[in-house]
């Protein structure tokens, strides 16, 4: 039995070296690739903006044809760019800076900043937050996109008049926060690809944003998983090892925490 479990463990670090590999091989290849593609886009924006201060000196018959054509062009320019950064932050994102920080504190704060957006469309935001809560050190501004992203994708998916429920709790090895919404659900046929790159079922989507979030969770040593009812509702699960155990001390209300044998998160 020993043996057998010293195989497995050998073989899943073989392939998260492996994985690994393979990452860092894209991320070569994406900076290669961006700068190809970043100058043509620079000098496509520069010659568009040059056509669009030349308006006025467009026949008056041809102006709103010439005008609707422009901002098409600068819209595509746009979204490309726009893909390009989100393929590079995909595939070579920035080392983590984790820290350990009062996780429900962290997700308050993240809920406040989107709740302009939930109340512009008749969204109700509801907290189901664990009593206590094991800290775990993450990267507050990466981890902040993956939690802004699926807020994201829930309003969206809701359209309005609708809630998302952000919730949280603690398992013997993990601690799990959870994102879900009343919008219906992923489509059967959709939900074994809305983790991969460039798969999007929104018009001008760019199918970056979920694989974005789960590769920033896989660098904290978590999981993003789709607990999907169709017809009802869809909810994303993160979850976070307990890899420390962690205490915070309150250091003159600047929040500092410190590594030590027990804590949890109020």
């Amino acid at each position: 039995m020993a043996a057998k479990k010293k195989a497995r463990r050998t073989i899943k670090r073989e392939e998260e070296r492996l994985k690994k590999e393979r990452l860092a091989y894209i991320g070569t290849l994406a900076s290669g690739l961006a700068h190809e593609i970043r100058t043509p886009l620079n000098a496509i924006q520069m010659n568009i903006d040059l056509l669009a201060e030349e308006l006025d000196a467009v026949d008056e018959e041809r102006r709103a044809e010439f005008d609707k054509r422009v901002g098409r062009i600068k819209r595509e320019t746009q979204d490309l760019r726009k893909t390009l950064d989100a393929f590079l932050q995909f595939a070579r994102p920035p080392k983590l800076q984790s820290t350990p920080l009062k996780l429900h504190q962290y997700l308050e704060e993240l809920l406040e900043f989107f709740e302009p957006e939930a109340v512009k469309h008749n969204v109700e935001l509801r907290r189901e937050f664990a009593e206590q809560l094991y800290p775990v050190p993450i990267d507050p501004q990466q981890f902040g996109q993956v939690i802004l992203n699926l807020l994201s994708n829930a309003r969206e998916a809701i359209g309005s008049h609708g809630t998302i429920t952000v919730r949280t709790r603690e398992t013997d090895n993990h601690v799990e926060i959870e994102v879900e919404d009343d919008g219906g659900g992923v489509k059967p046929e959709d939900e074994a690809q809305v983790f991969d790159i460039f798969y999007s079922t929104k018009e001008r989507g760019t199918g970056l944003g979920l694989g974005i979030a789960r590769r920033i969770v896989e660098e904290h040593e978590g999981t993003l998983t789709l607990d999907n009812h169709p017809g009802r509702a869809a909810c994303f699960v993160v979850r976070l090892p307990k890899v420390k155990i962690l205490e915070f001390v309150q250091d003159a209300g600047d929040g500092h925490a410190e590594s030590t044998t027990g804590g949890t998160d109020q």
